[in-house]
């Protein structure tokens, strides 16, 4: 059974239908940004190569005599200065040999002596006819014989000398040395100089690194002026494996002649002073060599965003409209990069809120926090 409204009701809700307001759409607030202008200053930038070091000078101790290792006097790894005495070969027999030189040359000067006697009377028979000119001539030869074996006499005296001081092996440098390889009695020189032991410079020391050619480029510009080229490139910079940057400059002091056909690259040497021996041959470090822009242009890197055409930065225009900038890295300085080309200094780069942001909105533009901070400290 159908129920009916009463007439005065149904009157009364249409009433209060037809007088409701209409639904109207209201658009939501522009999203809010935060933005910077660029920062302009003179910054240096390392372009950075990896290296090995290496000892300045490294020498082999060897055994240039044969003989039984009688002393070693050092101790494995000790620090030694030059002309420090290393090693000792029994020198017994070769004081001998000495011994036995210096009495070979005794016995020539002697019959030098004896030569020369006969060959000045022999001249004064001759005036005499008392002797034919044959036997001067024989004289002369005899003499000039006593004099050669003098002077092979003074030769191998000589080499026994040096045979001799061979039997007492010095530092030739100062350094560091390494353990010893042989023990006190073993017999040493036997057919071959024994390598005894190694005797490293700790200071300076050496990194060796590859400049490939796009760095290398704009130095060959103006050329590269002998083996020294500190006028071309700056004093660099090491770090070492920690990423810890060692405290002395070191200067480039030398550059391969030609390039690695292999791999492009320009083999280089930087030399360190090592003063306090903080840097051992063998470790790994990279060589920073430094290089100033003038008047860079630096934005925040994370402002920084890339698509398929490349890296860009998104702008807020004067009517608040964004728009994109494309533009050209250059390297990175702490949290900002520079930008080698396409972007203003005067032009406000959004920081924060890119993920609302997009090339063609509207967008507000928020106060800076330190303006904010500063109004809200004079409020009570």
């Amino acid at each position: 059974m159908k129920r009916i409204l009463p007439a005065s009701l149904a009157c009364s809700l249409l009433l209060s239908f037809g007088c409701a307001k209409k639904n109207e759409f209201k658009a939501p607030p522009p999203p809010e940004v935060t933005v910077e202008t660029p920062e302009q200053r003179d910054v240096t930038t390392f372009t950075v190569f990896p290296g090995r070091i290496e000892a300045h000078d490294r020498v082999e101790i060897r055994a240039r005599v044969k003989g039984f290792l009688k002393t070693i006097d050092f101790a494995d790894g000790q620090r030694v200065a030059k002309g420090d005495l290393l090693f000792t070969i029994e020198p017994e027999a070769y004081s001998a040999a000495l011994k036995s030189a210096e009495a070979k040359l005794a016995q020539a000067k002697a019959s030098l002596k004896l030569a020369e006697a006969t060959q000045q009377r022999t001249k004064k028979a001759y005036k005499t006819n008392a002797v034919s000119e044959l036997d001067v001539l024989s004289a002369e030869a005899e003499m000039q014989g006593a004099e050669a074996s003098v002077m092979e006499a003074q030769a191998m005296l000589e080499n026994a000398k040096l045979d001799l001081s061979y039997t007492q092996i010095k530092a030739p440098m100062a350094g560091r040395l390494a353990r010893r390889s042989l023990s006190v009695g073993n017999l040493v020189g036997d057919g071959q100089s024994t390598v005894l032991t190694t005797l490293v410079v700790e200071a300076p020391v050496d990194v060796f690194f590859n400049i490939d050619e796009r760095t290398l480029l704009p130095y060959l510009k103006t050329g590269i002026k002998g083996p020294k080229p500190e006028k071309e490139i700056p004093p660099v910079k090491l770090e070492l494996a920690d990423g810890t940057l060692h405290h002395e400059e070191g200067i480039l002091d030398y550059l391969d002649p030609e390039i690695d056909p292999d791999t492009g690259t320009l083999r280089a040497r930087a030399v360190f002073a090592n003063e306090k021996t903080q840097l051992v041959p063998g470790l790994y470090g990279k060589i920073l060599i430094p290089e100033t822009v003038e008047m860079a242009i630096l934005v925040p890197d994370l402002a920084i965003q890339r698509d398929m055409s490349g890296p860009y930065v998104l702008v807020v225009t004067a009517e608040n409209k964004v728009e994109s900038r494309y533009i050209k890295r250059g390297p990175l300085v702490q949290s900002k990069r520079i930008v080698e080309e396409g972007l203003a200094t005067d032009e406000r780069v959004i920081i924060e809120g890119l993920q609302r942001a997009r090339p063609g909105i509207t967008v507000r533009v928020a106060e800076p926090k330190q303006k904010m901070e500063s109004k809200g400290s004079k409020n009570p």
